[in-house]
């Protein structure tokens, strides 16, 4: 933005020559035409003041919004890794250990040949009537 000349208040004390003789202005109607101007000054200034504000705001919002997407962007690179790591084992009948593979389908049946089992395991094989 290129450099203010005048303020308001340079408009406001600015006081012109008069002349002896000729045709000059009417002092009432140039008096008249500056304090329009300095209303305008002060409406700029407050605008611009208002203007500086809210981009300090949008740039203290967008740094808070890169830091969260960078947080979000590490968890989402660090997740499968603890995903894996943290995937435990299913135990089976005659404690065999197998991992879930991705294309088993779980269904209510196989759930309760689980339960079936675990039963089995822990109470012996006799626990059908409990």
């Amino acid at each position: 933005m290129e450099q203010v000349k005048y303020t308001q208040k340079d408009i406001l004390e600015r006081v012109f020559k008069q002349k002896r003789m000729g045709v000059g202005y009417d002092p009432a109607d140039v008096d008249s035409f500056l304090d329009d101007i300095i209303k305008d000054y002060g409406a700029f200034a407050g605008r611009i003041e208002q203007l500086q504000g809210e981009v300090t705001r949008l740039q203290t919002a967008l740094k808070a919004s890169q830091e969260q997407l960078v947080a979000l962007k590490q968890q989402a690179v660090e997740q499968p890794v603890q995903h894996i790591v943290a995937e435990p084992p299913v135990v089976r009948e005659a404690a065999v250990v197998e991992t879930p593979k991705a294309e088993q389908v779980v269904t209510n049946l196989d759930l309760i040949k689980r339960v079936a089992n675990l039963e089995r395991a822990v109470f012996g094989p006799g626990s059908e009537n409990i």
